[in-house]
């Protein structure tokens, strides 16, 4: 129980750090950042392998940062 609280913790810890960095959704390039990738191209390859999926807002595309922080704490130390 203790570590389920300590893992929900994290995710919230993250999503607030994205949040005050990104506001609510991200471009394709500030994920790349985020996630150590130059190119844009891979950034989204990314994402569809993790499947954080992206959110059209007319002609843009962006990534909702709750997801990103809940995927990117799910993934520590699976390598």
């Amino acid at each position: 129980m203790a570590a389920d609280n300590a893992h929900y913790r994290e995710i919230a810890e993250k999503r607030r750090i994205l949040r005050q960095e990104y506001g609510g959704l991200m471009t394709v390039s500030e994920l790349g950042r985020e996630v150590g990738y130059k190119d844009s191209r891979d950034a989204r390859r990314w994402a569809q392998e993790v499947g954080l999926e992206p959110v059209q807002m007319g002609r843009k595309v962006k990534y909702d940062v709750d997801q990103l922080a809940k995927i990117i704490v799910m993934r520590r130390g699976m390598a």
